[in-house]
């Protein structure tokens, strides 16, 4: 399934850029990147994936997604009722999800929201948000805010070449190889006087005011039905950044590999034996 098509869907007032590989008539199936990644994050994994519709939506603010408007903001609920909204639009009562990162921490969240509507879940490096202790959400909130008010949203950085975007891109946030940093900037930057820059929104950087306590996303995970099976890089983000040994007591039905790579093994060399996994779970 090497062809894709481009789509746009409108849904909950955003217009979502979305990669569509597979045939119409295969398993409905939404995919969801990472944080100030896009929906290039599959372009690796996408292909090798067998007998899926497969779509992999931009998330709000990302890619050839639109912003939210002014005065918005980026909440992790926000992104579950964008995926909703979609699935909505491209008519699918039930389907699998497969997230990276942010993205497998909204699938397991949606999984655990709307159980009857996914059939199988897969999470590569991610497994539920971050969260804060009970009683903490007044510091949370001050120190959102705080940060806030220093920030400068209209800051736009711009690059010379195409290639100094890609190699800022290479060593930024989580580090990736050549291949996958032009996949991801190629749907992620934007040609513009004088250089290149970014297409995410800004405000993504935003810290959240809203957290849940540990307690909630425990009990959420727990209302999850769907097989899941949860892929780690053997040098991705450590499992105790995720609460993996807390967090899997609460999944009535979870499976986990570990594969050499690391956050993005998905996206790079490793893309074949992530597939391989992920075909099998889903036929099974």
């Amino acid at each position: 399934m090497a062809e894709f098509q481009e789509k746009i869907v409108h849904a909950n007032g955003l217009d979502f850029g979305v990669k569509q590989w597979g045939s119409p008539d295969g398993t409905p199936t939404l995919g969801l990147h990472g944080w100030l990644d896009n929906a290039g994050t599959y372009d690796q994994l996408a292909p090798q994936l067998n007998a899926l519709n497969f779509c992999a939506m931009d998330m709000a603010g990302h890619g050839l997604s639109t912003h939210r408007p002014p005065g918005c903001h980026y909440y992790i609920t926000d992104y579950i009722s964008d995926a909703i909204a979609i699935a909505d639009r491209l008519s699918w009562p039930s389907f699998n999800l497969i997230g990276h990162s942010l993205g497998a921490n909204v699938s397991l969240m949606l999984a655990g929201a709307y159980p009857d509507r996914i059939k199988k879940l897969v999470l590569i490096e991610g497994f539920g948000p971050h969260t804060r202790p009970a009683g903490a959400a007044g510091s949370q909130i001050r120190s959102a805010f705080a940060k806030m008010k220093n920030f400068d949203p209209n800051l736009q950085l711009i690059y010379n070449t195409w290639d100094e975007i890609v190699e800022k891109r290479m060593v930024g946030g989580t580090v990736v190889n050549r291949q996958a940093a032009e996949s991801l900037c190629r749907r992620g930057t934007k040609d513009v006087s004088g250089g290149w820059t970014w297409r995410s929104d800004p405000r993504l950087r935003y810290a959240s005011p809203l957290r849940f306590p540990e307690e909630e996303i425990c009990a959420l995970i727990a209302e999850v039905t769907a097989p899941t099976c949860l892929i780690l890089g053997e040098t991705g983000l450590p499992p105790a950044f995720m609460g993996i040994e807390t967090r899997k007591k609460q999944h009535k039905n979870l499976s986990i590999e570990t594969l050499p790579g690391q956050h993005h093994l998905h996206l790079e060399d490793q893309s074949g034996s992530v597939a391989a996994v992920i075909n099998q779970f889903l036929e099974e």
